[in-house]
C-alpha cells in the first residue's frame, strides 16, 4: 500500500487506571501536539476509577474516583495516583488549551462494559439477578456487591441494558460531556464486556424479547446503537472499539477503533464506507515496553494495514493506545511515549520514507529537542532499536513482574471470567433449557461471589456435575485436547448435554443431569459426535478401536448414517491419525437379532443392523429397552409393571408382548462390516 498522510494522529491516555495531575496532562498535550499529533483519546472511566465529574451525579466521583491501595504487579506503586478527578472547570481549560496546540479531545465513557467504578457510585443501575429454584425462578432485587476494583481485568459489572432509568442515567452523563467536550467524536468503548450479569436479569432478556434479539451480543449491540444515535442527534461521530462489529455492521455515525481480531468484520465494514482507526496491539500499544515495540520496528512499519486493502480512503487515521495500569506518574508515561509518538506521528504524517534508519532517527533526535522546555525526558537511544539479548532480558523482567506470586489470584479470577463467559455462550449454543442452564451457570462460578452474587441453593438435579462437566470441556476447548478440533464437531458433541437433560425432563417432568458417569469421554475428546452417530477411540494395550454410539435422537436412514462414516474417517485422518484405520464396532441392543420379531423387515433399525457382522450376546439390556423405547429412567422403572407400559407405537406396542411373553432383549455386537442400506 503506498504511503499516504492521516488525518486522525492519535495517542489516548488511560486516567482511570491512574489518575494524572491536569498540569501534567497539559504537558503530555503540548510535547505530543510538538510530535505532530493531533487527537488526545482521553480514557477517563473504567472498572479501577471515574475521573469526570458530572454534576447531576456526584457521586460518580465521590464515590468512584476514591481507591484504595491497588496491586498491578510487583515493582509499581500501590498508592500513587489512585485518587482524583477533573472537575468540570478543568476539563474545560484543558480542552481550550488543547486546541490552542491544535489537539482535540475526544473523551470516553464506556458502554457497556467496565462499570465497576460508575456501579459502586450507583448500584440501582446495575441489573437485578433471576435465581433458579427447582421450584421455579425468583427475582432478587439486591445490587451486585460493586465497587471500585482495584487490580487489573475483565469483570462482568455491565449497566443494565433493559432499564430504562439506566439507559437515561447513561444518556445523561452523555449530556454534560457533550458540553464538556465540543469536538466531533466520543468514544464510548464498547469492548471486553463479559454478559454474565445480563444473562441472569429479567429487564435485559425482556429487551431481548421485545426486540427479538437472539443472544447478549446482540443486546449490546442494540444498546450501542442507541447511545450511538443519541450522540448523532447531537452531531457527534461515535467511535467503539472493534469488537461492536461482532454483531453485524453499524450506521455512518459510527468510527471503529480496531486494536484486536475481527479483522475480516473490520474490512467488511470499510468496504461498506464504515471508518476506521488503526490501533493495532502490534504497533501501536505504546504503552507495552521497548523489548515489544522499540522505534526501529515503527520505522519498518507498513503504511496501512492488510484489512483496509483496497478500501485505504476509509483509513482515518492511527492511535496509540498508553494503557495506565502499570504507569504511575508523568515521568513514566513520557519515557514510553517518546520518541514513539514521535515516530508514529512522522509516519502518519506521510513524510517521504527515510531510506536509511540513521535519517529517521536524526529526525526524532530533533523532535526530542522539542521536549526539553516542557522537562520531559524521552527514552534513551539505546533502548531505539533494543537487542535481542536486551530485548529478552526486559521481557523476562517483565514477565516476572507481571506474574509475581500476588499476581496469582487476580490472573486466577480473569481466566475464571472469560471460561466462565465461554460457558455460558456454550449453553445458548447447545440449546440448553434456560431455567437449567442458569443452575449450571450459577454452580459453574459460585467460587466468584464477589461478581455473581453468591452460590445457587442446593438441590439433587446434578446442575452442578454438569456445571464441572463442561468447565472441564471449556478448559479443554481453550489450551487441551479439543482446542484445535473442528467447532461443528465440538459444538454436536458438547449438545449431547442438552439431550440428556431433555431426556431427564421427558422421564421425571423436571430438568436434570444425571450422565456424568458418561459426559467425562465427551468432555474429555475422547467421543465425538459427527453427524447422525457418535464415536469414541478406544484403546487396548496395543489395540486401538472405535466404539459406535447411537444416541436418543439418531436419524437411522441409510444415507445420514454413511454420511457420518465418511465424515468420521476423514476426521480422524487429520486429527487422529493413529485412529484412522481402526475397526468401528458397536454393541447395543438396537443390534439384538430378537428384534427381527418384533419389527417389519425394512424397519430401519434392522436396515441397521444388517452393515455390521453381529454376534449375540447374553446380558439381558431390559432396563436400555425400558429407558430408550418408553422414556423410563432406571429408579421409575423399579415402580412401573410392564402390563402398565404404553403401546401408541408399533415398537411399544410388540415389545410391551414380547417382554410379557417372559422374552429378553439381549445386546448384540460386532464391527461395522460394510455400508448402511440407502
Amino acid at each position: 500500500m503506498d504511503r499516504r498522510a492521516y488525518a486522525y494522529r492519535g495517542f489516548m491516555l488511560d486516567a482511570a487506571r491512574h489518575f494524572m495531575p491536569v498540569q501534567d496532562v497539559r504537558r503530555i498535550i503540548e510535547a505530543a501536539a510538538a510530535c505532530g499529533m493531533n487527537r488526545m483519546h482521553w480514557h477517563l472511566t473504567d472498572d479501577q476509577g471515574w475521573r469526570l465529574e458530572i454534576k447531576k451525579y456526584p457521586l460518580l466521583t465521590q464515590v468512584g474516583a476514591v481507591r484504595g491501595n491497588t496491586y498491578f504487579g510487583d515493582n509499581i506503586s500501590e498508592t500513587e495516583n489512585n485518587c482524583g478527578y477533573y472537575t468540570q472547570q478543568e476539563i474545560r481549560d484543558t480542552v481550550a488549551f488543547a486546541r490552542e496546540k491544535g489537539v482535540e479531545i475526544v473523551p470516553e465513557i464506556e458502554v457497556p462494559g467496565h462499570a465497576s467504578a460508575m456501579l459502586a457510585a450507583y448500584p440501582q443501575f446495575g441489573c437485578r439477578r433471576v435465581l433458579p429454584r427447582p421450584t421455579g425462578e425468583e427475582i432478587n432485587e439486591a445490587p451486585y456487591p460493586y465497587k471500585v476494583i482495584t487490580y487489573a481485568g475483565i469483570f462482568p459489572n455491565l449497566i443494565c441494558a433493559g432499564s430504562e432509568s439506566a439507559v437515561r442515567f447513561l444518556k445523561d452523563i452523555l449530556d454534560e460531556v457533550a458540553e464538556l467536550f465540543p469536538g466531533p467524536e466520543i468514544h464510548i468503548g464498547g469492548d471486553e464486556a463479559v454478559k454474565m450479569h445480563w444473562r441472569r436479569c429479567p429487564d435485559c432478556q425482556k429487551r431481548m424479547e421485545k426486540e427479538g434479539l437472539t443472544d447478549e451480543r446482540a443486546l449490546q449491540r442494540s444498546l450501542v446503537l442507541e447511545i450511538g444515535e443519541y450522540l448523532a442527534q447531537k452531531g457527534r461521530k461515535t467511535i467503539v472499539w472493534n469488537e461492536s462489529l461482532e454483531g453485524g455492521g453499524l450506521p455512518p455515525h459510527f468510527i471503529v477503533q480496531h486494536w484486536l481480531g475481527n479483522k475480516e468484520e473490520t474490512a467488511a465494514f470499510m468496504a461498506g464506507g464504515g471508518k476506521v482507526i488503526w490501533s493495532d496491539v502490534e504497533y501501536f500499544y505504546i504503552s507495552r515496553p521497548f523489548s515489544s515495540i522499540d522505534v526501529y520496528s515503527l520505522w519498518n512499519m507498513p503504511p496501512a494495514p492488510d484489512f483496509a486493502r483496497g478500501h485505504e480512503e476509509n483509513l482515518l487515521g492511527l492511535e496509540c493506545p498508553l494503557w495506565c495500569e502499570r504507569i504511575t506518574n508523568l515521568s513514566r508515561a513520557a519515557y514510553l511515549l517518546f520518541p514513539r509518538l514521535a515516530a508514529i506521528a512522522m509516519k502518519a504524517q506521510g513524510q517521504a520514507d527515510f531510506p536509511d534508519w540513521a535519517g529517521f532517527q536524526s529526525a526524532l533526535r530533533e523532535k526530542m529537542k522539542l521536549l526539553e522546555p516542557l522537562g520531559l525526558t524521552p527514552a534513551p537511544e539505546e533502548v531505539w532499536q533494543i537487542s535481542p539479548e536486551a530485548a529478552e532480558k526486559e521481557k523476562e523482567t517483565e514477565l516476572r513482574l507481571r506474574h509475581a506470586p500476588r499476581m496469582e489470584r487476580v490472573f486466577e479470577i480473569n481466566d475464571g471470567m472469560l471460561m466462565q463467559e465461554s460457558l455460558e455462550r456454550l449453553l445458548r449454543t447447545i440449546g440448553m433449557p434456560r431455567s437449567f442452564a442458569l443452575r449450571v451457570m450459577d454452580f459453574a462460578w459460585a467460587w466468584l461471589d464477589e461478581f455473581s452474587g453468591g452460590a445457587p441453593e442446593q438441590a439433587e438435579d446434578g446442575a452442578d456435575i454438569l456445571a464441572r462437566h463442561l468447565r472441564t470441556a471449556v478448559e479443554s476447548r481453550w489450551n487441551g485436547p479439543w482446542h484445535d478440533l473442528p467447532e461443528k464437531i465440538w459444538i454436536d458433541t458438547m449438545k449431547c448435554f442438552t439431550r440428556f437433560v431433555n431426556e431427564h425432563f421427558q422421564s421425571y417432568g423436571v430438568y436434570g443431569f444425571d450422565r456424568g458417569f458418561w459426559t467425562t469421554r465427551q468432555a474429555d475428546a475422547r467421543l465425538f459426535r459427527v453427524g447422525e452417530l457418535e464415536y469414541e477411540l478406544c484403546q487396548e494395550g496395543e489395540k486401538r478401536f472405535i466404539a459406535l454410539h447411537i444416541p436418543s435422537d439418531c436419524r437411522l436412514e441409510g444415507k445420514l448414517l454413511n454420511d457420518s462414516v465418511d465424515q468420521a474417517r476423514a476426521f480422524l485422518a487429520a486429527y487422529f491419525p493413529a485412529w484412522e484405520n481402526a475397526p468401528v464396532t458397536c454393541e447395543s441392543w438396537l443390534l439384538s437379532p430378537a428384534l427381527a420379531g418384533l419389527l417389519p423387515p425394512d424397519s430401519r433399525i434392522l436396515r441397521f443392523q444388517r452393515a455390521f457382522d453381529l454376534t449375540p450376546g447374553t446380558d439381558d439390556e431390559r432396563e436400555a429397552v425400558l429407558q430408550w423405547v418408553y422414556r423410563l429412567a432406571p429408579p421409575q422403572q423399579k415402580h412401573v409393571s410392564v402390563s402398565d407400559l404404553p403401546e401408541d407405537t408399533a415398537l411399544r406396542r410388540n415389545m410391551k408382548r414380547f417382554l410379557l411373553s417372559g422374552g429378553m432383549i439381549n445386546a448384540a455386537g460386532g464391527p461395522l462390516a460394510r455400508r448402511f442400506e440407502e
